[in-house]
């Protein structure tokens, strides 16, 4: 298992908070007024969330049990 801080600064966890932080902006700062487009965009957006939070879980799962499989 790697550390926390190791985990905290990998290219995959720096990119899955970047993509949420997006996400979070389009949830609260649609561009356009029109009650469809900011609907289209705010599902979209959590869709983005939950997406990405599930990509990088299944990463370092992967991750993880290469490394215990290498220590075996």
């Amino acid at each position: 298992m790697r550390g926390f801080l190791e985990r905290i600064s990998s290219r995959k966890f720096l990119t899955a908070v970047a993509v949420q932080a997006a996400s979070v902006a389009a949830i609260f700062r649609p561009e356009h007024e029109q009650t469809l487009h900011t609907a289209a965009v705010r599902i979209a957006a959590l869709a983005t969330l939950l997406l990405a939070a599930m990509g990088y879980g299944k990463i370092e799962s992967a991750v993880d049990a290469a490394m215990k499989q290498d220590a075996q």
